[in-house]
């Protein structure tokens, strides 16, 4: 199984985001067809990201977590036409919650909202580009992210400021690791089937 194809796997097992009866805004159809396009997009630009210095499975279950944390993949949030979820007055963009910083000046954040495969793509880089830096920030050294290094980074991530782990912080890093058991669980599956195939 490719990373795109677990990331998909994954997000089609996670609850997708509630509506008001009679107000659900996509088809079950298309609603998959936009995990599609996130699985691929976070896939892609993890194995192309050169400035994260672990393997591109934690970066891409680090953004898969912070996603679906902040938007449940909700449409509007993907779309950029608005949000349940809270988008800081208009100041965050997209599924990662992106705001304009120095890391991500404003002609590509007025980019980062859009379904299709490249806007989806911009903001899987935008998202990635700040992990890298807060994970470097935050003293991230092992050789491998571990749950804790990885709840500073989220918490450095959330608040643009500290490195100190939070509850929120902590709770996201668990659903992390978790991923990545699964990740890993399914590669290991595969190396198994291809062997005996």
């Amino acid at each position: 199984m490719t990373l795109t194809e677990t990331l998909l796997v994954i997000a089609l097992g996670l609850p997708a985001p509630w509506y008001q009866p009679g107000t659900q805004p996509e088809t079950r159809d298309q609603y998959q067809e936009r995990l599609q396009t996130i699985s691929t997009a976070i896939a892609i630009e993890a194995e192309a990201a050169d400035d994260w210095r672990w393997d591109a499975t934690s970066l891409a279950a680090a953004t898969l977590v912070i996603w679906y944390n902040e938007s449940r993949f909700a449409l509007e949030v993907h779309s950029g036409s608005g949000s349940r979820y809270g988008e800081d007055d208009g100041r965050a963009r997209c599924f990662g919650q992106i705001h304009q910083t120095g890391l991500v000046p404003k002609a590509e954040w007025e980019s980062l909202a859009g379904t299709d495969l490249e806007a989806t793509r911009r903001c899987a880089k935008a998202t990635m580009r700040v992990l890298s830096v807060q994970g470097r920030r935050c003293g991230m050294q092992q050789d491998k992210p571990n749950m804790w290094s990885v709840a500073r980074m989220l918490a450095a991530y959330g608040s643009g400021k500290s490195c100190a782990p939070t509850k929120d912080s902590t709770a996201r890093a668990r659903r992390w690791s978790k991923l990545m058991e699964r990740i890993q669980a399914a590669e290991s599956f595969e190396q198994v089937v291809g062997r005996q195939g």
